[in-house]
């Protein structure tokens, strides 16, 4: 029975080693603040996000969608290179309830963006 023992033990330590490497390697881990485009691109190559006064934000966040807001004020426009999806030309906004949601609008519809930040 004691071989068990140690064949867990033996499991248990490898576990552990990969979870930290997996953590360590992870773009924003440990690190706090806001993640850069690139940080956020690593995490997910195909994500619509947009970078506004040097913060990254991303759409298709769930519970955003859920979130009451009211748009406050335009606060700028997408130019060139700022975004991965979106057309140059969309209108930012800023809604009154939260200030890490951004709403853009274009072509009729309206997409929200969240702040991107590490852990």
């Amino acid at each position: 029975m004691d071989i068990y023992a140690d064949i867990l033990d033996v499991f248990y330590r490898i576990s552990n080693i990969l979870n930290l490497d997996g953590c360590r390697n992870s773009p924003g881990q440990n690190e706090g603040g806001y993640l850069s485009k690139q940080q956020v691109l690593i995490l997910d190559p195909d994500a619509d996000i947009f970078v506004y006064d040097d913060w990254v934000y991303k759409t298709g966040v769930d519970w955003i969608e859920d979130e009451e807001l009211t748009i406050e004020e335009q606060i700028g426009e997408i130019a060139e290179g700022m975004a991965t999806v979106l057309p140059v030309g969309a209108k930012i906004f800023v809604r009154n309830e939260r200030k890490d949601i951004l709403i853009v609008a274009y072509n009729g519809k309206d997409k929200r963006y969240l702040v991107q930040l590490g852990e």
